[in-house]
């Protein structure tokens, strides 16, 4: 089971932008989520939008499984299930 960090203690392991060159299918996800959800009207002005959003990622490890990173925000306004066991993660308090 894996336990989620409290503010205090979040073990951000950095800060990415998803680019079309290093990062494609991620990128074009992005992209795609922002035309479905209505946000952007054009690919042209999702792709512009996705090029400047900064990730920050926060790193897990569940024990018998491995490492896995979650944006910040998520970990803070979401539900979050490990991406081995899909047990849901324990919350921190």
């Amino acid at each position: 089971m894996v336990k989620l960090n409290s503010a205090e203690e979040m073990e951000m392991i950095g800060k990415i932008r998803l680019t079309k060159d290093k990062f494609p299918i991620a990128f074009n996800n992005k992209v795609e989520e922002l035309l479905e959800e209505g946000v952007c009207n054009t690919k042209e002005e999702a792709e512009k939008i996705v090029n400047d959003i900064i990730f920050e990622l926060e790193i897990y490890y569940e024990k018998g499984h491995g490492l896995f990173a979650v944006e910040c925000e998520a970990v803070e306004s979401g539900t979050i299930y490990s991406p081995y066991s899909r047990d849901m993660c324990e919350d921190y308090c």
